[in-house]
């Protein structure tokens, strides 16, 4: 070999031969040059002979405790199956200095997806210096083609040769293999002396946390004897999911568990949103989110829901863990035989094509047998199953928050297996419960990154008219009176507004947003990290930022009487509303005011008010109602929910008050010139990027749909038409009783709990049709007035700035198929963020009424065959109550109504009189609960809120 490759750090090159397999199970044979080094580090900080071939972090932190059975110090190589297995393991530092073997890693990359995953976050992200890769096979010492053990699997070779070579390498340093069976340690034990079960070095570790990661280990060492009871079908091959997928026969789609009632679940098959019904066994060890592969059951074995409501909490109170564990225990089958009459297209899961499993937040539920290790977990998430788990620290894991992962789901048990995590904190505790609700949705929320605050500006940055990055000028707007209208507290100002006349019958109007782009430029560590996070968080208690605070409450935050970069979309108009022209620029203004919506109205109300501001609300004003008579008329549709605020005590972060929030004129106002806004971006960024243009969809929902709202009219003495959006939206306006002023507002809540939910898409990836926003009436919509608080906003100025030519375009976003992940991950950070807003304020609603009793009016939103719900208005709770069926009372359910001695004393949509308080026994989700005062009917009692439940 030439001597300036051998100065290379080559030491030879060899042809080496694999081979794969395809789908189809032939054999393939693949033949590359391989270029063996003597350059790559073994890892160790201390080897002399590797400290210039790079990282070297093994042993730099000597292990925390010593391992009876390795004397001295000591570095861990393990094996594929350990880590696939058991990679949640490997977060403790109880574990550590480990190597991880190229072999190793390509075997994790290829057949377990959560493990690699796992595996790269540990080794480049949270290492801590506890990780090495060693390149195994590319080091002339640890490759060979010819094997040397005939014995050993090629894996297995591989291992060896690099502990038996780091055993020679090192002079004080042990290197251990740890495997996962007896086999593996018997093969390898014959040719290297340091072999142990992962198991068994973990047993020997001199520290009590060791416990912790053996319960882990646990669900995998509860292997049955092969003579149980199966309780489910097996589950059918992935070729033949993929065939029957081919031939129309199986469906695949996402696994929904009712709010309403366990049992039972649904699963949409197709873009027009039809839906399958699933109940009993036929769920088959499906987990709500998972992709599932469905059948249609033959039309005689169809059924339909059972119209009651079945909560798991309902079990916590009445069972025992070991009630609730019994596995033979197949009562929990809902009745086979039911009414023809009303059935629907109901299937079963044949197969699972993709897990949503996650880490589960919730409490575990010890067993009444002393001295037992099996015990049942109850996630939070009142959708997820009871999980089983092995652990000898039920004790003390019964009086915390704790963490569990699912591990498998055999066909013999009727709770899928996992293992312990972590603790999270003592139940009850007001650090743990908001920890709990932002890991139960998901919601990113570590301290912002080193690497995410190098990106900020210095905090006394000041604008400059001439920083335009070498692209077309900003435009000074300074002149202008522009001022903003916000919530009270509100420090995130996206959005500001201005109108003059400029003419007899001509007005100048113009949104101006915060050039959020201008601070956060593509492929930067800020930008991933708003990118990871999707959208702002606002808990009623406090605000998790997708962006530092220096940006999103200070130097993009559009405050009063400081100048601000912008990006204005300008509009001429006429006192109709009719739209002459439009323009976009980047702009530099000086906000003349941040006004609360409630200081906005006092001005445009009190005739005394006659300088520029008040002269500019005022004509935004009369405009804006112009613009809502329009969409209206057009069918936009004015829907209601059950919101509240707080009155916070800071210090405590305790609710002093609870709310309901009041609606001014200066909301719709406002909402009116931010949708036009979004219209009129959308349609600029359609025009110019057709095929990747990201929008927002509101798809038109299903007739089905609003079987709960139509029949709730009709039983009122009203019609609702769904044919179209303008005949929803005309019939709502006529459903007005004066007997009962709530009725309308009722019904537009049960409207919107009917709609679909609105959805952002990559243009091109669907039919223009679809294209529409069903609630908005409109053809097309985006969203570009929140760019500190949604990313979704960020990509569309980055696309409009290029469609102007005030900004380069960023190649990724001509990339449809990038657009489209981009789309999904700030779907679904939207979608929690509302999950876990509502969750803050029923949280807080239940701490509010600790040590409380009150009596209000409530309102019937439904009735089951087993209670009714019942929402109050003044909380925005909505509660259950349970009713104990007696010989006198009988629910209706066709009727929607409770009747006692065959007369209706409880009717869906009338008031009812509550009493609320807390009920403290279920630890796990202490809740506001509802007792019936008025009409007194011997039976009802109070049950389980459901206000937390999204959906319902």
């Amino acid at each position: 070999m030439d001597l300036n490759v051998k100065q290379s750090g080559i030491h030879s090159c060899i042809l080496h031969t694999s081979y794969f397999k395809n789908r189809s199970g032939k054999v393939y044979k693949r033949a590359a040059e391989r270029y063996l080094r003597t350059d790559l580090p073994c890892g160790l900080s201390e080897c002399v002979a590797c400290k210039d071939f790079g990282k070297n972090p093994l042993l730099k932190k000597e292990n925390p405790t010593g391992n009876a059975l390795i004397p001295g110090r000591h570095v861990l190589i393990v094996d594929s199956t350990s880590l696939i297995r058991f990679y949640d393991l490997f977060d403790s530092e109880l574990l550590r200095n480990i190597i991880i073997t190229q072999t190793v890693w390509e075997g994790v990359k290829a057949k377990a997806v959560p493990a690699y995953k796992k595996m790269n976050s540990l080794c480049y992200e949270t290492s801590q210096d506890r990780f090495h890769v060693f390149m195994n096979e590319f080091h002339f010492e640890t490759f060979s083609e010819q094997p040397r053990f005939e014995d050993l699997s090629r894996g297995e070779e591989l291992l060896t040769t690099t502990a038996i070579w780091l055993a020679s390498h090192w002079k004080n340093v042990t290197p251990v293999v740890l495997v996962c069976d007896e086999e593996s340690k018997e093969r390898i034990g014959k040719h290297f002396g340091h072999v142990l079960h992962l198991k068994e070095y973990i047993q020997n570790i001199e520290d009590p946390g060791k416990q912790g990661l053996l319960d882990q280990m646990a669900a995998y060492e509860s292997s049955g004897s092969g003579n149980e009871k199966q309780l489910f079908e097996e589950h059918i091959s992935h070729d033949k999911i993929m065939e029957g997928i081919a031939n129309g026969t199986i469906k695949r789609g996402t696994f929904s568990v009712s709010r309403e009632n366990y049992r039972e679940a649904s699963v949409i098959i197709d873009d027009q949103l039809n839906s399958w019904f699933i109940t009993g066994t036929h769920c088959n060890r499906s987990v709500n989110g998972d992709v599932v592969a469905v059948q249609l059951l033959p039309e005689s074995e169809w059924t339909c829901p059972e119209k009651k409501i079945r909560l798991r909490d309902v079990e916590e109170y009445v069972t025992t863990a070991d009630d609730m564990g019994n596995d033979d225990d197949v009562a929990d089958e809902p009745a086979a035989k039911k009414a023809k009459r009303n059935t629907v297209p109901t299937a079963k899961v044949v197969g699972i094509i993709k897990r949503n499993w996650r880490q589960y937040c919730g409490m575990l539920l010890p067993s009444q047998v002393k001295g037992a290790r099996r015990h049942l977990f109850c996630p939070a998430e009142r959708l997820i199953p009871r999980i089983r788990i092995e652990t000898e620290q039920a004790d003390v894991l019964s009086q915390q928050r704790i963490v569990v992962a699912i591990d498998h789901w055999p066909r013999d048990s009727r709770y899928p297996l996992g293992h312990y995590v972590r603790s999270i904190g003592e139940m009850g505790s007001r650090e743990t419960e908001n920890e709990v609700l932002l890991l139960e949705h998901d919601i990113p929320h570590a301290p912002f990154s080193e690497a995410v605050l190098d990106c900020l500006p210095r905090e006394e940055w000041e604008p400059d008219l001439n920083d335009n990055r070498g692209m077309m000028p900003r435009v000074d707007l300074r002149h202008l009176t522009i001022c903003s209208v916000d919530p009270l507290g509100c420090t995130d100002i996206d959005d500001a507004l201005h109108c003059k006349q400029i003419g007899d019958d001509l007005f100048e109007v113009g949104v101006h947003i915060a050039d959020v782009t201008h601070f956060v430029r593509p492929g930067t560590a800020i930008d991933d990290e708003a990118a990871l996070r999707g959208t702002t968080v606002y808990l009623c208690d406090r605000r998790i930022d997708m962006l530092p605070c220096l940006l999103s409450s200070n130097l993009c935050s559009l405050r009063g009487e400081e100048e601000r970069y912008a990006f204005s979309c300008i509009w001429t108009m006429t006192s109709s509303a009719d739209i002459q022209s439009v323009k976009y620029h980047k702009s530099l203004i000086k906000s003349k005011a941040a006004l609360t919506y409630e200081k906005a109205q006092e001005i445009i109300d009190d005739p005394k008010e006659q300088n520029d501001v008040a002269q500019g609300l005022r004509g935004l004003m009369k405009l804006s109602k112009v613009l809502n008579a329009r969409r209206t008329g057009n069918g936009a549709l004015t829907l209601a929910s059950s919101e509240v605020r707080f009155d916070m005590d800071w210090e405590s972060r305790t609710p002093k008050k609870v709310m309901e929030k009041q609606h001014l004129d200066t909301h719709s106002m406002v909402e009116e010139f931010m949708l036009l806004a979004n219209i009129s971006v959308a349609e600029k960024i359609l025009q110019e990027y057709p095929d990747c243009a990201l929008l927002r969809r509101h798809p038109v929902p299903l007739k089905e749909s609003y079987k709960p709202l139509v029949e709730a009219a009709r039983h009122r003495g009203f019609e609702i038409i769904v044919e179209s959006g303008k005949g929803l939206a005309d019939s709502l306006n006529r459903c007005v009783d004066a007997k009962n002023p709530m009725l309308n507002r009722l019904l537009r809540m049960l409207t919107t709990r009917c709609m679909t939910q609105a959805v952002y898409f990559s243009a091109g990836t669907v039919p223009v049709p679809q294209y529409q926003h069903f609630g908005l009436a409109c053809p097309i919509y985006t969203h570009f007035t929140s760019p500190i608080r949604r990313y979704a906003d960020v990509i569309v100025h980055r696309l409009l700035a290029a469609a102007i030519g005030a900004d380069d375009i960023q190649s990724g976003l001509l990339n449809q198929s990038g657009c489209t992940k981009v789309c999904a991950n700030i779907n679904y950070r939207h979608k929690q963020a509302q999950y876990a807003g509502r969750a803050s304020v029923q949280l807080n609603v239940v701490r509010y009424f600790k040590g409380k009793v009150e009596t209000c009016e409530g309102f019937v939103m439904g009735v089951r065959n087993n209670g009714i719900q019942v929402f109050v208005p003044k909380y925005g709770l909505e509660s259950i109550i349970v009713l104990q069926p007696g010989s006198d009372t009988v629910v209706d359910v066709e009727e929607m109504s409770v009747k006692v001695n065959g007369v209706a004393v409880i009717k869906e949509l009338e008031p009812v009189t509550v009493r609320i308080s807390v009920n403290e026994k279920n630890q796990q989700r202490p809740r506001v609960e509802l007792q019936l005062m008025k009409p007194a009917i011997p039976g009802l009692s109070t049950d389980f809120d459901l206000s937390s439940s999204i959906g319902i």
